[in-house]
């Protein structure tokens, strides 16, 4: 059987020849590709056209607690901040606080770029503000922000063994309230003097807590001490008017007319007397001023508010100043080695201020300062003398004043209001 040859249909033929030259475009076209390849770069992604970020800068802090001598600027320095731009940085403080306030003791933060170690900020504490300066593109940005507090009374509690600042420093007392101390009771109380070893205290003070861990010691609010055989107690009250001021328990003002003692010394080496053997003359006379014993040069004070009346050498006295007070007393002060500065008769002075120095001119056979306090012409005996007071509480000021003093004996003695609670029951 024989086979014929095969005839293909003309549609057919035509069919085929479109797909070889397809087929032709398409291998030249992934030729073109695959040689192109490494000049093409792909398509790049939607995140990949965002700009990078930086990471964050990391920081140290460093605290440096300022020594005598120390000022800003010279902290700044040291951390290798240049002079210019460490008086920039002082410039933008100086608005938002009193410099002067920067005290040897105060802390101060530098914060540090961790990598170049140059100042980013500085941080520091004054009047209860944090003062804040940090660097900008545009320079240093100073701000002034309040720290939170809280205030909270305590009592502190002590005895006498040798000086009541000793005994206040042990018990807890800052410096700055046992110096209030001492003018709170400074009319009614010779702190070189009249304590004695065993006495004892009692002290109610302010206590300002901060919200970042700080404690600062605040203002006396009632105290009770034992001197000379006697307690004397004093009480924050605060006036409507004149900002409060301290008080007795029978509300009379503290502040009196007169100082207790007219200088700090070590004791009376001859008191006021109608009879007492004259140490030059050898004789027996009255005695009637009181001798201080002191070393040469300590500083007199005027023991109340007036006006000098005499000023000079005078005899047996020396070098003596006299004031002339209200109430017609006249207070004299002799024996002087020499008067203070710029004092003239005539001038006004004000309790505690120095009027001259301990000496022993004239008839004087050591140191010490001669007092006298006479009322008219009549000599009197100062330690004897009961200071009169300036104010008195009355009314509706002695009522509030009373129930304050109340809560403050309740807290100045507890064991007393444990025992009382304990009859009640």
């Amino acid at each position: 059987m024989r086979i014929g040859r095969l005839t293909t249909h003309p549609n057919i033929k035509t069919m085929l020849g479109n797909a070889a030259r397809r087929l032709a475009v398409v291998v030249s076209l992934a030729a073109v590709a695959l040689i192109s390849a490494p000049f093409v770069s792909p398509p790049q992604r939607e995140s990949e056209r965002l700009p990078r970020t930086e990471p964050p800068k990391t920081q140290s802090r460093i605290g440096v607690t300022l020594r005598s001598g120390d000022t800003l600027l010279g902290v700044l320095k040291r951390f290798g901040v240049a002079t210019p731009s460490a008086h920039a940085l002082l410039e933008k403080v100086r608005p938002l606080m009193n410099v002067r306030k920067i005290q040897p003791g105060n802390d101060v933060h530098v914060v540090l770029d961790s990598k170049n170690k140059t100042v980013e900020a500085m941080e520091l504490v004054v009047d209860d503000n944090l003062v804040r300066v940090k660097a900008t593109d545009a320079g240093w940005f100073a701000e002034r922000q309040e720290i939170p507090f809280v205030t909270k009374s305590r009592l502190v509690r002590g005895t006498i063994n040798g000086s009541l600042y000793g005994a206040g420093i042990a018990a807890g007392l800052s410096p700055q309230q046992i110096l209030e101390l001492a003018q709170i009771f400074e009319s009614d109380i010779d702190f070189f003097s009249d304590f004695h070893s065993g006495n004892h205290f009692s002290v109610i003070v302010e206590e300002r807590r901060y919200i970042d861990g700080r404690r600062a010691a605040g203002r006396v609010l009632a105290a009770e001490l034992d001197a000379e055989n006697d307690t004397f107690d004093a009480f924050y009250f605060p006036g409507q008017l004149d900002g409060g001021q301290y008080y007795n328990s029978n509300g009379e003002a503290m502040h009196r007319s007169f100082l207790r003692a007219p200088l700090s010394y070590a004791r009376v080496s001859s008191p006021f007397s109608t009879n007492r053997l004259d140490p030059i003359l050898r004789t027996v006379q009255p005695h009637l001023a009181i001798d201080y014993a002191a070393p040469a040069g300590t500083p007199v004070v005027a023991i109340g508010a007036g006006r000098v009346e005499f000023i000079g050498w005078q005899n047996g006295y020396g070098n003596v100043v006299d004031i002339r007070h209200s109430g017609n007393y006249t207070s004299r002060y002799a024996h002087f080695s020499r008067f203070a500065a710029n004092l003239r008769r005539g001038q006004s002075v004000n309790a505690g201020d120095i009027i001259g120095y301990v000496g022993q001119t004239g008839h004087a056979t050591g140191p010490h300062l001669h007092f006298e306090f006479l009322h008219g012409t009549t000599k009197i005996n100062f330690l004897a003398l009961r200071l009169p007071t300036i104010q008195q509480l009355t009314g509706d000021d002695l009522r509030r004043f009373t129930r304050l003093r109340d809560q403050q004996l309740a807290m100045l003695h507890p064991s007393s209001v444990a025992q009382s609670a304990q009859k009640s029951f």
